[in-house]
């Protein structure tokens, strides 16, 4: 399996999901409706075209109404929405659209199927009772990658006992074909492409609770693409550092890059002659270049919890800031944090036109638990 492909798929139906929910909890803009030319024919669960571009405005779904049009076509191209009748793409026009979620159209395809069997495990094992899950580590000295984890063999078990699995031998099917897709890794270092009915410890490595806009579109290396071929502009202008869902400058911004030697948030981490984990950064890319198409630079999400002393990294500079050093004893690194990556979001604040002090501030704010998304360079 293309794994990268894979997570980009994985990412748009995550985004089309959220904001489903989102319009159906819109007033008025999700809900049964007659057709214009036949008033004889209802359909339910419908939206109108050009009033959920004005939604998606209002609600900083998208950066502009072109914007917002474009990424309404990726989910149709998607096969997320459709129209009613599937006679006319989306425009900004009077017409009649649906999530095929809602009218039970959706493609059954092995990429659909993982993932909503895998959002579905997610979401029992997060909500019911006498799970599998681990909320905390196994001992003192263990990672913070052991919470939300399970074993191996305590999750065929569940999953035979909550009726997602016949046997155990559907269940190691199952649990190997997400190893597989890239929603179950291994925790604490452990690597084999087999998945094992034993104490190994799992988790899931999507977070389907993570806070996606449909802006987010833009962050996948696919849409940038088509979006730049387009001449569609999505870089963020961020008003304050405590905006959660920014408006975008159309033309994106040119600012020259600034670099601070100013101390930032971290734990204690090793003493900077020494650490490897901290090599020279002779040439900083600006922020365009990151995310352009083209660079190199991979988009990751992460989530650290702190431990006693911090969560072990270390920021400096600006328009982006950048990890500039990690403890390698620390959670960030446990986490996947490297040195080199760029900062996009923390907790859901777009950050990639802070300092580092900015950022460290909201960093400090997150009581003991951090969702990042960096900008991870090619040779990472």
């Amino acid at each position: 399996m293309d794994l990268d492909h894979l997570a980009e798929d994985f990412e748009v139906l995550a985004i089309g999901e959220q904001l489903r929910y989102r319009m159906h909890l819109a007033p008025n803009l999700v809900k049964e409706r007659r057709h214009n030319l036949n008033i004889l024919k209802t359909y339910k669960c419908c939206f109108v075209a050009n009033e959920t571009l004005d939604w998606l405005i209002e609600e900083n779904e998208a950066p502009s109404r072109q914007a917002a049009l474009f990424l309404m076509n990726i989910l149709q191209h998607s096969s997320i929405i459709h129209h009613v009748s599937d006679s006319a793409v989306f425009k900004d026009q009077p017409l009649l659209f649906r999530f095929r979620q809602d009218d039970s159209t959706f493609p059954a395809t092995q990429v659909t199927r993982l993932f909503f069997f895998g959002q579905r495990l997610f979401d029992r094992l997060h909500s019911e009772p006498g799970s599998c899950l681990r909320t905390k580590p196994t001992s003192p000295l263990g990672s913070a990658l052991q919470r939300d984890s399970f074993r191996g063999c305590d999750f065929t078990q569940w999953l035979i006992k909550k009726g997602e699995a016949r046997s155990l031998e559907d269940a190691l099917v199952a649990c190997q074909q997400l190893l597989d897709c890239g929603l179950l890794h291994w925790v604490d270092g452990a690597n084999s492409s087999k998945f094992k009915n034993s104490d190994m410890l799992y988790r899931f490595a999507f977070d389907f609770n993570y806070k996606r806009r449909l802006h987010d579109l833009f962050l996948l290396p696919n849409v940038q693409k088509q979006a730049a071929l387009q001449n569609i502009k999505f870089l963020p202008k961020l008003t304050s550092a405590y905006e959660i869902y920014p408006g975008f400058d159309e033309n994106g911004s040119k600012s020259p890059v600034s670099f601070s030697d100013a101390s930032s948030h971290g734990s204690t981490s090793p003493t900077v002659a020494t650490n490897p984990y901290r090599p020279p950064n002779p040439y900083k890319p600006t922020k365009e270049h990151i995310l352009e198409p083209d660079s190199g630079y991979v988009r990751k999400f992460v989530q650290v919890e702190s431990d006693a002393v911090g969560y072990g990294f270390v920021l400096r500079g600006a328009s982006p800031c950048h990890i500039q050093t990690v403890d390698p004893d620390g959670p960030a690194f446990k986490a996947g944090i490297k040195v080199g990556q760029f900062l996009y979001s923390v907790n859901d604040f777009v950050v990639f036109e802070k300092s580092h002090k900015d950022v460290a501030s909201k960093i400090v704010e997150s009581n003991g638990k951090i969702r990042l998304v960096v900008y991870a360079p090619p040779d990472q």
